[in-house]
């Protein structure tokens, strides 16, 4: 087989014989623009970088890049060649290329030949095995950090400025007087009053923190209030709570925030070195001419 391509060789040792990747054959497609190709040839790798950077693309490109780099330097995970196969299994399964045809489309429209398929099966499958190490002793630690962005409420909202009313309302409501639909609906401030008061269902980390603080503790259909939220005096009523609980699906959103905290810790560090080179390769290019002032075309005098 064809050695990796560049981007693939460090990033997924080579797994040897022992799997075919999908043989890639070019499709019959008009000529391309030969404009295109003829200005794309002459762009350099500092053009490439200058581009991401231009078109904010710079920081998921850095991001998805070194995520190949950290799951290839872990030893802790399995060797390439002994899950090689199950690997490309799994891939095939999770997206849905269920024939050669299918498969060699996949690779075409992704720029990628046969070692490079193989790569990103072997790296999507050793990524699930880092991710699941990674909350491995600590899951339901995590669990409960997070818990209030993985429960849900349904609650019902008013709110006035003036104490008096607000105070009235509680009381009719209280009383059976006043449903609290049609209270949020005929003398709510905010968008609420469209929906006759109901909000959600949304996480505990969404409404105002003296909301939040209410709702945590709160019983199904308990009124609480009058209380103050900014410069309103509100009345809340929580009408369900959606607990979460330790589950696959909780468990696979702790796998991943975890994964992209690890991924991302220096990112932002990692980006400024790549701009610092940028800047460094471009001041050498230019001999540190400026960028043009605006209204001041390029290569014109300043004044």
């Amino acid at each position: 087989m064809n050695q990796p391509s560049l981007m693939t060789r460090p990033l997924a040792p080579s797994p040897g014989p022992a799997i075919e990747p999908p043989a890639v054959e070019p499709p019959a497609v008009e000529p391309p623009d030969t404009t295109l190709l003829a200005t794309l040839a002459d762009v350099t790798s500092t053009d490439l970088i200058a581009l991401l950077f231009r078109f904010d693309l710079a920081e998921p490109f850095l991001r998805q890049f070194k995520e190949r780099v950290v799951v290839s330097q872990r030893d802790d995970l399995s060797a390439p060649e002994a899950i090689a196969m199950e690997a490309v299994s799994q891939y095939c399964t999770e997206h849905n290329l269920s024939s050669e045809e299918d498969r060699q489309r996949w690779c075409l429209l992704r720029g990628m030949g046969p070692n490079d398929f193989l790569a990103e099966a072997i790296h999507d499958y050793r990524r699930g095995e880092l991710r699941s190490q990674l909350i491995t002793t600590s899951g339901e630690s995590l669990y409960l950090r997070y818990k209030d962005k993985l429960d849900r409420v349904l609650y019902s909202l008013l709110r006035v400025e003036d104490p008096c009313f607000c105070r009235e309302l509680y009381y009719a409501i209280e009383a059976g007087e006043l449903g609290f639909g049609e209270a949020a609906r005929l003398h709510s401030s905010g968008p609420e009053a469209k929906t006759q008061g109901i909000v959600g269902p949304v996480d505990l980390t969404t409404p105002h923190p003296e909301i939040a603080s209410r709702l945590r503790t709160a019983q199904a259909g308990q009124l609480i209030g009058p209380f103050e939220a900014d410069q309103w005096h509100t009345l809340i009523r929580l009408e369900y709570r959606f607990d979460s609980e330790y589950d696959a699906h909780t468990r696979k959103f702790l796998e991943e925030l975890s994964f992209k905290s690890k991924i991302c810790s220096d990112l932002q560090t990692d980006l400024q070195q790549l701009m610092g080179w940028l800047q460094g390769q471009l001041l050498d290019a230019t001999h540190e001419r400026p960028c043009p002032s605006p209204g001041i075309p390029s290569g014109s005098p300043g004044m």
